[in-house]
């Protein structure tokens, strides 16, 4: 796909993410980039420049579909281990701290690292900010009205501090893959809980790590990170841009040197940024749904819990009081995603049926799934 192509295509699809927005009743969009360099946009060898600000027809399209979009960006190119980010958010970090540190990465202070098409004015406009709200309060914000949806791209952190910063020998391996997955699982608990709990409908998008010379090397981690996702009611995975890993420097127009890189280059990222929206718009009904099944369902077998005595012999009252509610939460799904929903779902609830919903009744719970079609 040349760059005029690629450029038209995510341009119908930002359109189509209004048009998927406006069915369900969205008039708030908010977009949070939170993780590693990816996130933040950088790149070794090509242009610096913020993921999502990337994606270019982003805001004049919102602005003519008349919904408001806010971007927020949480990611840094360096101390990124998913425990950082797990740390961001326990803390409740500004978006100017997490900017500072951006500016501190790219700056040419005893830190900075290498940087190339990002000039002082450029950095003071892409990488500052006078947002009061912490991370914490944007990610748990609950609005009934708002599309939240945090773009996480992590798990490389650790690994690549091991690599870089004198790691002990004994975890140069999958040590760092591990050590990331545990923070990421952690943050991922605790927005699942915060919906739960709270009634917030926090969506997160989590991406695959770049697909160096689509050679798979980095499969060993996008496959963890895709059994991850299906644990939780409101992540989707996306998969990563297959990228040159080789690349003539900014500067270097002329010569036929090649440098490697981890990051992407303007026109991958320009196709990352395509593949977040694309799977946004595939899977945003359908996740609204998962997210709100859950929440019903967990509630549901808590308070049952409370009355189990007194519910052991009134299966039918669950039974229809399920299929009742399962009815309702589907008017908004589309229906080419019904079939999606309840294959999804229904793996999900047996997933977690012995922790989260054993007071439903498996075979309450599965009758009444049945209704997703009707």
């Amino acid at each position: 796909m040349n760059k005029k192509d690629l450029y038209l295509k995510l341009f119908q699809e930002n359109k189509r993410l209004v048009e998927t927005l406006k069915r369900n009743n969205v008039t708030n969009f908010r977009l949070i980039s939170l993780g590693n360099s990816i996130g933040s946009g950088y790149s070794l060898r090509r242009t610096t420049k913020p993921l999502l600000i990337r994606n270019e027809s982003l805001k004049p399209i919102f602005k003519k579909g008349e919904i408001n979009l806010e971007l927020f960006h949480f990611a840094r190119a360096q101390n990124n281990n998913d425990e950082c980010i797990f740390e961001w958010l326990a803390t409740n970090i500004k978006e100017s701290e997490i900017q500072k540190l951006n500016q501190l990465d790219y700056g040419k202070g005893p830190i900075g690292k290498t940087v190339h098409g990002l000039s002082k004015e450029q950095m003071e406009m892409y990488y500052s900010s006078k947002e009061p709200r912490g991370l914490q309060e944007l990610i748990f914000d609950v609005d009934p009205n708002m599309a939240n949806i945090v773009i996480y791209n992590g798990c490389t952190g650790s690994f690549l501090d091991n690599v870089t910063r004198q790691g002990s020998i004994f975890h140069k391996l999958t040590y760092g893959i591990k050590r990331d997955t545990r923070s990421l699982e952690a943050t991922l608990k605790w927005i699942q809980i915060n919906n739960r709990n709270k009634g917030a409908n926090t969506q997160v998008y989590l991406c695959g790590v770049p697909d160096f010379l689509g050679l798979k090397i980095s499969e060993f981690i996008n496959q963890k990170l895709r059994k991850i996702a299906k644990q939780y009611a409101n992540v989707v995975y996306v998969e990563p841009v297959k990228s040159k890993f080789f690349y003539k420097s900014l500067e270097e127009k002329n010569s036929f040197l090649l440098k490697a890189d981890l990051h992407y280059d303007e026109k991958e990222y320009e196709k990352f940024n395509l593949h977040i929206i694309e799977k946004i718009n595939a899977n945003y009904s359908k996740t609204n749904a998962m997210i709100k099944f859950d929440r019903l369902f967990y509630m549901l077998n808590r308070d049952f819990e409370k009355h189990a005595s007194a519910i052991t012999c009134e299966k039918s009252y669950i039974q229809s009081l399920l299929e009742k509610f399962t009815e309702q939460l589907c008017i908004q799904v589309d229906y080419t995603k019904k079939k999606e929903l309840y294959i999804q779902l229904k793996q999900y609830l047996m997933n977690r049926f012995p922790y989260d919903f054993y007071y439903l009744g498996k075979k309450e719970l599965k009758k009444s799934l049945k209704k997703i079609y009707h």
